[in-house]
């Protein structure tokens, strides 16, 4: 049964796998061009994440290329072998039954295939937190420490869990305070760039950059139970909404309360991490939903703890969560609105024209999709540009005072007309 689980899993996560790369995505790519040196030296500073992953994508490019399949296939087999994982760790908990329950919630899970389709950490992060996990129940010390490294390496808001195993372990407590020695030995000799990085992130603070970032604000809570039980998926109807969420939280917090005496590993895994983000985010603003992926196995093994309670109403619970996770899934790989920003389909519709940013940020899609050559400022515009192309796309936060569209205008160019690529939005100017 486990291995028609993980082929369920696989075959949803290809489906739609081709979309555009969005800018983060896009961003890995180039990266993954970059040699090793320019990596480490230009682009991780400037960056907010370890190494790991983008090490990772880049030996993979060298091998399969840099299309939008190559770099998500990674990614692809990391959110499967995260199910096979929930799998191992719901089964050594309790039985097969619900690490099959757990492991199929995961496997159709919106959110989780989302980011097993997206060219960017999470989903390796999540893998390695769920294998963590495992390990610490098995006892693996050895693997154990190596598993800690190297999620150290891969995203520091994983990191949280850490707290969870101090509390947890506290019956082995010498094991696993030894076990911290090769993270900490890592951290030793990253510590340079990372204080780079933190000083580069601290540095926007009072920007408007930083108000989008994820401040630890009432919504952005929400979103996170939100996600994890819609994923990307929204309706246009927001009373319409609002009664759908309340219900599922209905269903899913009942749930919940049946796996109430489930054992602490689980519940902190799943409510630690967040209450500590929560705390960091007064400080440095990181509240976002998707940096908490690496909890959702714990959520779904602790809800099939709750359908195997629920006894006589369990299958009418199991069915319940099954449609939940199937509808939202095919709504997100169906309909092209929840999925990622079409950059591929702006690049073709712009064809040779030239492209006007408003700040020397946010063209990394263009630019991996062969448009770098046509990028300039408004003081590179030319009488022979009888077209151009004004890029609308988040120029709040980088030109407040809209100087790019009011300088291509004193230039004698009018708006003809407005695109919108799935979020990306560009205005078409002529003279």
């Amino acid at each position: 049964m486990i291995y028609t689980v993980l082929l369920i899993g696989l075959g949803l996560r290809l489906i739609s796998v081709n979309q555009s790369l969005w800018l983060d995505e896009a961003t890995s790519a180039l990266v993954a061009k970059m040699s090793i040196g320019d990596m480490f030296t230009r682009f991780l500073p400037g960056d907010f994440h370890p190494p790991l992953y983008y090490l990772i994508l880049k030996f993979w490019a060298s091998i399969f290329g840099n299309s939008e399949i190559s770099l998500r296939i990674p990614s692809v087999v990391f959110g499967v072998a995260t199910v096979y994982v929930t799998y191992l760790i719901a089964k050594k908990l309790f039985n097969q039954k619900i690490g099959l329950i757990a492991s199929f919630f995961l496997a159709t899970s919106g959110l989780a295939i989302y980011y097993s389709q997206e060219a960017r950490m999470y989903s390796l992060a999540a893998l390695l937190i769920s294998c963590l996990v495992y390990m610490f129940l098995e006892r693996k010390w050895l693997l154990f420490s190596l598993t800690l490294a190297l999620i150290g390496m891969t995203d520091y808001v994983s990191l949280f869990i850490v707290p969870v195993f101090l509390i947890v372990g506290w019956g082995n407590i010498k094991k696993v305070i030894l076990s911290f020695i090769p993270l900490l030995t890592v951290f030793l000799f990253w510590s340079p760039i990372f204080i780079k990085q933190l000083s580069g992130g601290l540095s926007v603070q009072g920007s408007a950059w930083w108000g989008i970032l994820g401040q630890p604000t009432l919504k952005n809570f929400l979103l996170v139970p939100i996600k994890f039980i819609l994923g990307r998926i929204s309706l246009d109807n927001r009373w319409l909404y609002g009664v759908v969420v309340v219900l599922l939280f209905y269903l899913f917090g009942y749930l919940l309360w049946r796996a109430r005496m489930a054992g602490k590993l689980l519940w902190l895994w799943l409510v630690l991490p967040v209450g500590l983000e929560i705390l960091v985010s007064l400080k440095i603003p990181m509240l976002s939903y998707f940096r908490f992926l690496f909890v959702l196995p714990a959520l779904y093994i602790l809800v099939g703890k709750g359908i195997e309670n629920s006894r006589k109403y369990r299958r009418f619970f199991l069915c319940l969560v099954m449609g939940v996770n199937l509808v939202t899934t095919i709504c997100y790989l169906l309909t092209p609105k929840f999925q990622r920003e079409d950059w591929r389909g702006a690049a073709s519709a712009i064809g040779e024209d030239k492209i006007v940013f408003p700040a020397a940020t946010q063209k990394e899609a263009l630019i991996y999709y062969g448009k770098g050559e046509q990028i300039i400022n408004t003081s590179q515009i030319s009488l022979r540009d009888k077209e151009i192309w004004l890029s609308r796309y988040v120029w709040e936060i980088f030109d407040s005072d809209d100087s790019a569209k009011k300088s291509v205008e004193a230039l004698g160019y009018n708006k003809t007309s407005e695109y919108n690529f799935n979020g990306v939005v560009f205005w078409k100017y002529g003279k």
